[in-house]
């Protein structure tokens, strides 16, 4: 940094054309994002080419689902398979779409986050997608941080930074939900509390992939002794810097919940539903007041379509929530970790300490060669 600023050296290899690769914490799809990025009179402007999510068959989402219990062996194999998986989607989107890609950036699917404990794990081999895609392919975005003391997490505040610096904040509603924001120049982040995460299991109760803009949450009842429970796990009371995993969700929050088995009734999901959406809205309030800046909040990722969710954010918070475009709500992480490639790939920091706690800003990421 310079001035309390964020410097960035010249470049050379702009603009670019990238490829985002992003598979969430929900399970939902991989989403694939083309996206050409130049700079003009030093802002960032970037373009989607094109864009897609390709939902798992069955047999990947058992199997993520069950990663965190695998043995050395079969998770090693299975960081190779999903590499090979990844890298025939990314061959097969470039090929459909007629692209000519200079770059891909793929954050892999996440089976371990434990920062507290120095390390984090994010499956599908760079360099199967590399071999595969015939592009050469960053990935690996997180590991960097945190050797260098960090949290490896958020990673988006970079592209909020420079892409969407419009608005006073940067809200992702994703299988976890996370903030970013503008605080003395810097850009600040962390990660909130489960969204997606617990709103799609509960709707998988039900047979439903997700619940329709929140149809159900809103026809349950609130249980107040529940809400006073999540309200007061430890995590919320923590000072940022702090990332969240799928570990925690399954160690703290369904315990918390009550929730022993998916076996539930209509009426009893609606109701863990409608308390859970309230947390989650009561939480975004607590993480709102760290905004200090006026004007309104982007909200992205698939619990923007949750209007039931996205209105009691609204409501309890008393800030404007703006939804974007449905190729921004989709697929904007995606475009992000293709910027962090391109950032990579011309030698610039894509990560940055003051959301992620790390020693210093740094250069995440590891590159694999096509050739």
């Amino acid at each position: 940094m310079q001035n309390g600023k964020y410097h960035i050296p010249m470049s050379n290899s702009l603009p670019i054309t990238v490829l985002g690769m992003m598979s969430g914490t929900s399970l939902d799809g991989t989403d694939l994002c083309a996206c050409r990025f130049s700079e003009v009179n030093d802002h960032w402007q970037f373009e989607i080419l094109a864009a897609e999510t390709v939902p798992y068959p069955a047999e990947w989402v058992a199997t993520l689902k069950g990663a965190m219990d695998l043995s050395g062996y079969d998770l090693a194999f299975t960081h190779a398979a999903l590499g090979r998986y990844f890298g025939t989607l990314a061959s097969e989107f470039i090929r459909k779409n007629k692209l000519q890609i200079d770059l891909i950036g793929s954050h892999g699917h996440t089976i371990f986050h434990q920062p507290q404990h120095g390390f984090t794990c994010q499956i599908g081999d760079g360099a199967q997608i590399a071999a595969l895609a015939g592009v050469d392919t960053v990935c690996d975005f997180r590991t960097k941080d945190l050797a260098l003391g960090g949290q490896g997490a958020p990673l988006v505040p970079v592209g909020d930074h420079y892409l969407f610096s419009q608005y006073a904040g940067c809200l992702n509603l994703g299988g976890i939900a996370n903030i970013s924001f503008r605080e003395n120049g810097l850009r600040k982040g962390f990660d909130i509390c489960p969204a997606n995460m617990i709103l799609n299991l509960l709707a998988n109760s039900q047979g439903q992939e997700y619940d329709n803009r929140g149809q159900m949450a809103a026809s349950g009842k609130n249980i107040p002794e529940l809400l006073e429970k999540l309200n007061g796990l430890s995590f919320y009371a923590q000072a940022g810097p702090k990332s969240l995993g799928r570990e925690w969700l399954e160690s703290e929050f369904l315990p918390a919940m009550g929730i022993k088995s998916t076996n539930l009734s209509y009426a009893e999901a609606a109701d863990l539903a409608h308390t859970a959406t309230e947390h989650i809205a009561l939480m975004h309030t607590e993480a709102f007041k760290h905004i200090k800046e006026k004007g309104s909040i982007l909200a992205t990722g698939g619990g923007a379509f949750n209007t039931y969710l996205t209105d009691r954010i609204a409501a309890l918070s008393g800030r404007e929530i703006t939804v974007p475009e449905a190729s921004i709500i989709n697929y904007k992480e995606a475009l992000v970790f293709g910027f962090l490639a391109a950032l990579y790939q011309n030698n610039r920091v894509n990560i940055f300490n003051s959301a992620t706690g790390s020693l210093r800003n740094n250069i995440g990421g590891a590159l694999y060669k096509a050739g």
